[in-house]
């Protein structure tokens, strides 16, 4: 009799089957029977997740601790189990392993792994905490002891779906015509980021000047200004982000994006229909991208990719490009992101790695990065290509001269959900290079535009991008790009303005004459710094009238930061304690964490334990003390110390620096209640006789979140026109 593979090598179940909520603790039970092969001794059983998956790391020595897991069988063999992250070939990488040894297994024999086994007090296993349509327990089985597995058929799968709303999100254009309706668009949020329905009984007024007419999904502001919708809900209230209302139409128009994320196609969750649909309607993005590893995505892939790119680009309201991730080892230049301004594009790969089958041709693979560059200036009409430098698990390496190309790759990425990373606008102005910045998610859970840091090993929630475009076609956000006429942010959508003479952020300017540059932001909450950047040194900045004279704030403000490496290895552990002497602590309050699996642990008069990460960017704690002057306040992490006497602290922060890219921590006294959002800056300044001189600016706000503007480029130069 011949058996079908379900027969050789068996079948699995799943107890409980059904959807999950995402983030939900239990316990579910794997049963394996085995197949016709049975499996021999020191063959090999593999459950093996998606690299994406945060589902909680399993462990075997605790019987009361979170994740506990079991492994038994009721066959002759012994079996152990062990959890390995990389165990299987990408993206099937996290795995838990299972080695039959002392005997073999016996068809129909079974063997029972239980997830979150409660039996010894563990509360469970925590499930993955985003939302997917069909999660899987890929099970792999080698029954020969070959070292070769093979996927069962019947591995199970599963929804995730989203937990009841905790908050609302509210998202209005942000530059509108007076007068003119506008559509807004809310949605709720789980603890985890994941969308769901808006619930019912949100009431949704104006708060701006002037008078604001809301009529279902639409607004309307009758009056010039600068505002934001209040939508209230459950007896709490959330703010969409700001909106500037102009008597006329604006020239530029803000539009925002996220152009870096990734499907099921290759690394992510999710197929690509799902992907766009999320980014449009979900996330309320007016363009995107989506940027599969090169070395994974086959050329019928890439095909489907551009028809689902296609029937989902719509001028006017959702913009989308074809693009790829060209992705080679730092070494060899790093990642960069390739979009296209239309479909029919070739996709030009770093390597054919886990695709040999694919043929080489005269364009592809092009590998280390300048020959990326010649084979695309040599197969592709450069005014419908555009690349940018990215830091992912591998990062853009724009040192070396030949690994840069001014042209064709004008953005620099400098915050996405692997961290902050301004030193590669350091590694840019350092080169002489004129760049653009762009901030984007590089996600992986299929959530585009809204990615949400999960409890996974990605650092933030991700990135935006803003372009200040004409309108919302393919051609005029490109254009917008390609001139480097954008800005970055860390999620929120802040508003941001930024000119030098009229010219708007990423211009070049040449004058022989000194130059005003104005900028002007309105945060999504109080804002506590516009910060103006000559290259990478401070300049000056305008800071809100509550942040002086803060001798007898009670509030003070500890944060850290950084990251360890430029590599895949960039996390921080900061996990410590901030200790009060002297004083008592009255209340604390958590800013710019990152997951609800970090942030205060314990906390009591004098003392507060806490979970933090850091990859570039910076978490923080503020604390209010009984008495504004009296005790001492430290801070004490595995990375270090740092101690103020609190009689001592003005209004200037004191901050120690450690080894690493930026690692730091800080404690300062803090205002008890800003307020500001809205806060400009105007300075002249004298072009200088460096060639080139890029000025940016940086918003920081109270809650953490950050913005950086495309710099404007002064050059000096005589009457004439000619350099200086």
């Amino acid at each position: 009799m011949t058996l079908d593979l379900d027969e050789k090598l068996g079948s699995v179940q799943l107890e409980p089957s059904g959807s999950v909520r995402a983030g939900h603790v239990g316990t579910w039970r794997l049963v394996f029977t085995v197949g016709g092969y049975g499996v021999d001794e020191g063959g090999t059983i593999k459950i093996a997740q998606r690299f994406a998956s945060d589902w909680e790391t399993p462990q075997f020595v605790d019987p009361s601790g979170p994740g506990y897991t079991t492994v038994v069988t009721d066959g002759e063999a012994r079996v152990s189990a062990r959890y390995d992250p990389k165990a299987h070939e990408r993206p099937w990488m996290k795995c838990i392993v299972i080695d039959v040894f002392d005997g073999s297994l016996s068809p129909g024999d079974q063997v029972v792994i239980t997830l979150g086994d409660s039996a010894g007090g563990s509360a469970g296993i925590r499930a993955q905490t985003f939302q997917e349509s069909a999660h899987e327990f890929r099970v792999l089985v080698d029954p020969t002891n070959a070292s070769l597995v093979r996927r069962i058929p019947t591995s199970p799968s599963f929804p995730i779906l989203p937990g009841d709303p905790v908050r609302i999100v509210c998202v209005v254009p942000t530059t509108v015509e007076c007068g003119s309706p506008v559509e807004f668009h809310v949605r709720g949020e789980d603890e985890w980021g994941n969308p769901t329905e808006a619930p019912a009984g949100c009431e949704i007024t104006w708060d701006g000047p002037g008078r604001g007419t809301v009529d279902g999904h639409w607004l309307t502001v009758h009056d010039p200004g600068a505002g934001r919708l209040v939508v209230g809900w459950k007896a709490q209230t959330f703010y969409s982000n700001p909106t500037s209302v102009t008597a006329d139409v604006p020239t530029l128009r803000h539009f925002w994006g996220d152009l870096h994320a990734q499907s099921d196609a290759t690394v992510g969750t999710g197929d690509e229909v799902e992907y766009f649909t999320f980014g449009r309607d979900a996330a309320f993005l007016d363009f995107t991208s989506h940027q599969g590893n090169d070395f994974q995505m086959t050329d019928a892939d890439w095909r489907r990719l551009n028809d689902v790119v296609a029937s989902f680009n719509e001028e006017g309201r959702f913009v989308v490009f074809p693009g790829y991730e060209w992705s080679a080892n730092s070494p060899a230049g790093g990642d960069r992101n390739v979009f296209y301004l239309e479909e029919g594009q070739p996709i030009i790969r770093s390597s054919h790695w886990q695709i040999p089958e694919v043929p080489s041709d005269a364009s592809t693979p092009a590998h280390p990065v300048d020959e990326l560059f010649r084979s695309v200036r040599a197969h592709v009409d450069l005014d419908k290509v555009m690349l940018a430098s990215h830091v992912g698990g591998r990062y853009a390496d724009i040192r070396k001269p030949e690994f840069f190309d001014e042209e064709l790759g004008p953005l620099v990425e400098v915050a996405s959900c692997w961290g902050v990373f301004e030193w590669l606008l350091w590694d840019a102005f350092d080169a002489g290079y004129v760049v653009g910045i762009m901030c984007n998610s590089d996600g992986h859970k299929g959530r585009p535009g809204a990615e949400g840091p999960g409890a996974g090993q990605f650092g933030i929630g991700g990135g935006l991008t803003c372009v200040l475009a004409e309108g919302l076609t393919r051609r005029s956000v490109f254009g917008a790009l390609r001139e480097r006429r954008c800005y970055g942010t860390t999620g929120p959508r802040i508003a941001l303005w930024f000119s030098g003479n009229g010219a708007p952020m990423g211009s070049r300017v040449d004058t022989n004459a000194p130059i005003t540059l104005r900028a002007r932001c309105i945060g999504t909450g109080p804002v506590e710094a516009l910060q103006l950047f000559r290259g990478r040194e401070l300049h000056s900045e305008s800071v809100p009238a509550a942040f002086t004279g803060l001798g007898h704030s009670k509030r003070i403000r500890l944060s850290w930061g950084g990251s360890r490496i430029r590599g895949r290895g960039r996390r921080v552990t900061w996990d410590g304690s901030i200790r009060v002497e002297g004083n008592h602590i009255t209340r604390a309050a958590t800013f710019a964490f990152d997951s609800p699996a970090d942030g205060i642990l314990e906390q009591d008069a004098g003392r507060i334990r806490f979970r933090s990460r850091t990859t570039g960017d910076r978490d923080g704690i503020d604390v209010w003390v009984r008495d504004a002057r009296s005790g001492s306040v430290t801070l004490d992490s595995p990375v270090g110390e740092i101690r103020v006497d609190l009689a001592s602290l003005e209004d200037e922060a004191v901050r120690r620096t450690f080894p690493g890219l930026d690692v730091h921590a800080e404690i300062r006294r803090y205002p008890e209640s800003p307020s500001d959002r809205d806060v400009s800056l105007e300075v002249s300044v004298p072009p200088l006789d460096d060639a080139v001189t890029p000025y940016f600016v940086r918003v920081v706000q109270v809650d953490g979140h950050m913005a950086w503007a495309s710099p404007i480029y002064i050059r000096r130069v005589e009457v004439g026109g000619e350099p200086a």
